[in-house]
C-alpha cells in the first residue's frame, strides 16, 4: 500500500520507498521500460500521474534542472502528448499544458505518427515526440496536495 500524503506543518511530505521528494511531491522514476499507456496506467494504480509540468519557471528554471540531474543521459516518457487531437499537447493529468519551447530543436515533427512526448537526458532535458508504442523508461508524479492545503491554512491564520 502506498503512502503519501503524510505531511506536517513545518517538514516535507513522505514519499514511499523507492520515490524521490522533491518540492514536496514524490516522484518515481522507473529503471524498466514501457510503452507510453502501459507506464501511464503503471503510474495511475500507484495513485499518479505521469509527470507533468506546470509552469515556465518549474520547466525552465527549477523542476527541469531538478529533472536533468536525475535522468543522467537517459529517455523517459513524461505526461504530454497529442493522442486526442494532432497538435494539440495536454497532459495526462488533465492540467493545462502552457506552450513553451523547450523541444528539441524540429520537434515536436510527429515523424511516423508520433503523438507522447518524452524528457530526452543527453539533450539537455529537452522535450521529443516519439511513437506511444515505444518502450522507454518512465517518470510517475505524485502531487501531495495535503501540505499544500496545510500551509495555505496555516498563512491564512493571523498571529
Amino acid at each position: 500500500c502506498l503512502r503519501f500524503d503524510r505531511c506536517d506543518w513545518k517538514s516535507q511530505c513522505q514519499c514511499h520507498a523507492g520515490w524521490r521528494i522533491y518540492k514536496n511531491n514524490c516522484y518515481y522514476f522507473s529503471t524498466d521500460q514501457k510503452s507510453w499507456l502501459d507506464a501511464n496506467a503503471y503510474c495511475l494504480g500507484q495513485r499518479s500521474n505521469l509527470m507533468s509540468i506546470q509552469d515556465i519557471q518549474e520547466r525552465v528554471r527549477k523542476n527541469t534542472m531538478w529533472l536533468r540531474t536525475q535522468i543522467g543521459s537517459d529517455i523517459y516518457w513524461f505526461g504530454l502528448n497529442d493522442r486526442v487531437t494532432e497538435g494539440v499537447y495536454q497532459w495526462s493529468d488533465g492540467t493545462q499544458f502552457i506552450e513553451h519551447l523547450y523541444w528539441m530543436h524540429g520537434q515536436p515533427d510527429n515523424w511516423d505518427d508520433e503523438d507522447c512526448g518524452q524528457v530526452v537526458g543527453y539533450n539537455y532535458g529537452q522535450w521529443n515526440d516519439d511513437k506511444c508504442s515505444s518502450e522507454r523508461k518512465y517518470i510517475c508524479k505524485h502531487v501531495n496536495r495535503t501540505l499544500t492545503y496545510k500551509n495555505a491554512l496555516f498563512n491564512s491564520l493571523s498571529f
